[in-house]
């Protein structure tokens, strides 16, 4: 029982004048009277009731001190204490496990003092016989233990212990996943909606809103970074650009070039070299201002540092800095794609056909940032050209990447590329097609249909698509897809599979819209990305970044930081999700037998870079209001044995009269 006001106890002080009042009451006197016989009736009557009379003195007596007992206690207002067995002593401990938690000083890292702190948080919220419950913010979020007790101490400590283990180390490069750990402990706090949040990070959050942060930075912490590294066409060379950022500090200090597989001249005047795939090196002064983004460009008219760079051509450009700071990951930056795949077509025409050699210029200027693209162009009707037998000009049977044949087909065809045929006269029997008779039309000719939905048709309107004269292709088999009809007869057919590449359209150009209209160019890109693909869309991805791997062969191959052995895929499109940064190589042997070896590079996101990064709030859990249990007043409870208690005082003072 608790007292809300202990000064009413002073009530106790009417005992006292209960008690005087007592010892000050008059004593009558007993007088001798002459009787009458009623009289003495009466007083025998009397002593009889003596006994009785004492007794209810007494019971009177006691009513009247617990009547003033009574008032005392309503005058300290008791009540009863409702139980709330939650305790205020529960911590709910995050630990950021984001690439800057990475940054170090002395050989000891962010992530490794959270880890520390957190452990010595963990011992006094057991000491006081609390739950402690520990969320890992990670990639994804995750607990660590939920509620744990006591008894659970040791383990905890040792889970806790496996989170900085070198030999997996659970801090990631990327951003760590904050948000969902506020989630995980709103889990918690539904069950004890006082446990306090604590979430250990080297972040600045200028609103932490409820949440507990202890910022485990070090005031000594630096860190010079390559944020991104560039190569932009400009008139035919490449303009290198190098974005630098200093965090916490200005610095001066050098910057490293390493540029592999390069291609044109470096130097002025009489010094000039002529760069043929040569390895470059360079280094150059820098200086930055504190957290201020500073580029330096090389190779343009905009030059910063190195005059006379004139590249066309490179394999990787490899850029870095030696200075020791304290976040060591973003001191180095890959770049490649310098040097675009070489792709060669073969095209051979009975016919001038002016409408596909400017379409395939158009492809090489187009993609040229994709492929090299070398045109062989064969404009011959001999026979001996066409079996590859002639001794000038003659069609190759190996060695092309897509092999166009237009009108007049060899009797073999080629087997290590894309083959293209172009309204054939005829086909091998050996690819399954049987074509029909010639079609002349009247007019603007038929409008053409799509068939089932390809790649190749995306954006491409095939209604727009018209031709006087076509051939039909009324019986086909194997693996051969339909593109586009007309009449409901097929004319143009695809078969994409490991060993044999075919494309065939069946109308002719010169007797047809089609390549004059925009479904043209967008038709024939689209079959350059379908059957060959490149094999990823670019050469720098963030960390967690999806990359989309095409194959042009059986066997695709990754091998790269992030995994302990090579990735091997015989099924593409394949996607990976990569959380190491560095230089990965991606390696294929297509059906032309030549080895493709390419390569993509990683980096951590720019944000984690900023190891002195402030964030304006801090998302926080819900936290659910604290309902304390009802405390039981007790006055109305002592008011109620007031009246009882003045109840039976005036009973029995009644009796007494």
């Amino acid at each position: 029982m608790n007292w809300l006001t202990p000064l009413g106890f002073l009530g106790f002080i009417g005992l006292l004048i209960l008690f005087l009042i007592y010892i000050l009451k008059p004593n009558y006197q007993n007088k001798n009277i002459s009787t009458t016989y009623v009289w003495k009736r009466s007083l025998k009557y009397r002593k009889k009731k003596i006994p009785i009379s004492k007794l209810r003195n007494i019971l009177l007596i006691i009513c009247q001190v617990l009547i003033v007992c009574t008032c005392a206690f309503i005058l300290a207002q008791p009540f009863i204490a409702g139980e709330d067995k939650r305790s205020a002593n529960e911590k709910i401990i995050v630990i950021d496990a984001s690439g800057s938690m990475l940054a170090e000083i002395e050989g000891e890292t962010r992530f490794e003092r959270a880890v520390t702190q957190a452990k010595t948080l963990v011992n006094e919220t057991l000491d006081k016989d609390s739950a402690v419950s520990v969320i890992l913010a990670g990639k994804e979020a995750t607990f660590i233990r939920q509620r744990a007790t006591a008894d659970m101490r040791d383990t905890l400590l040792r889970e806790m212990d496996a989170l900085v283990d070198p030999n997996d180390f659970k801090c990631t490069y990327g951003a760590s996943d904050i948000d969902g750990s506020m989630v995980l402990a709103e889990s918690v706090l539904e069950l004890n909606a006082k446990a306090e949040v604590v979430l250990f990070t080297g972040t600045t959050y200028i609103d932490d809103g409820k949440v507990t942060v202890r910022n485990v930075s070090d005031p000594g912490e630096k860190n010079v970074s390559i944020a991104n590294v560039s190569a932009t066409r400009e008139d035919n060379f490449y303009r290198i650009e190098v974005d630098m950022i200093s965090y916490g500090i200005n610095y001066s200090g050098i910057l490293n070039v390493k540029i592999t597989g390069a291609q044109g001249t470096y130097g002025i005047g009489d010094s000039a070299q002529s760069l043929n795939n040569e390895t470059l090196t360079f280094s150059c002064g820098v200086d930055l201002i504190k957290n201020e983004r500073t580029k330096f460009r090389f190779g343009s008219k905009e030059t910063y540092d190195i005059s006379g760079l004139k590249i066309h051509a490179y394999d990787s450009i490899y850029c870095y800095i030696e200075e020791k700071d304290s976040l060591a990951i973003d001191n180095a930056y890959y770049l490649y794609g310098g040097t675009p795949q070489k792709l060669k077509i073969q095209y051979y025409s009975t016919l001038n056909n002016i409408f596909v050699n400017s379409m395939l210029l158009n492809l090489q200027d187009q993609m040229r940032d994709d492929w090299d693209i070398d045109i062989k162009t064969i404009k011959d009707s001999s026979d001996a050209i066409l079996n590859g037998t002639g001794k000038e000009n003659e069609i190759e049977f190996e060695g092309y990447d897509i092999y166009i044949f237009e009108h007049r087909v060899p009797d073999e065809l080629p087997t290590d590329g894309l083959v293209i045929l172009l309204y054939p006269d005829e086909v091998p029997e050996s690819m399954g097609i049987t074509l029909g008779s010639q079609k002349n039309l009247a007019g603007d000719g038929t409008a053409f249909t799509a068939g089932e939905s390809h790649p190749i048709l995306e954006y491409v309107n095939a209604s727009n698509i018209r031709s006087t004269r076509y051939k039909t292709i009324p019986n086909y088999e194997g693996s051969y897809t339909p593109l586009l009809y007309a009449n409901g007869e097929a004319v143009a057919l695809a078969k994409n599979e490991p060993d044999s590449k075919v494309l065939i359209l069946t109308f002719n150009f010169h007797y047809s819209n089609f390549p004059i209209i925009p479904e043209y160019p967008t038709f024939m890109i689209n079959t350059l990305n379908y059957f060959i693909p490149t094999t990823f869309d670019k050469n720098v991805y963030n960390l967690y970044d999806k990359v989309v791997l095409h194959s042009r062969s059986e066997l695709l191959t990754v091998a790269g930081p992030a995994f302990e052995e090579t990735l091997e895929f015989k099924t593409t499109p394949a996607e990976i999700y990569v959380d190491v940064p560095g230089s990965y190589t991606v390696t294929q042997t297509p059906i032309s037998g030549n080895k493709i070896v390419e390569n993509f590079s990683v980096v951590i996101p720019e944000e984690q870079c900023d190891i002195t990064r402030q964030v304006d709030t801090l998302t926080n859990p819900f936290f659910p209001t604290v309902i304390e249990d009802i405390d039981l007043d007790l006055v109305i409870y002592f008011a109620i044995a007031l009246v009882t208690l003045l109840f039976c005082e005036w009973w029995l003072k009644s009796r007494d009269n």
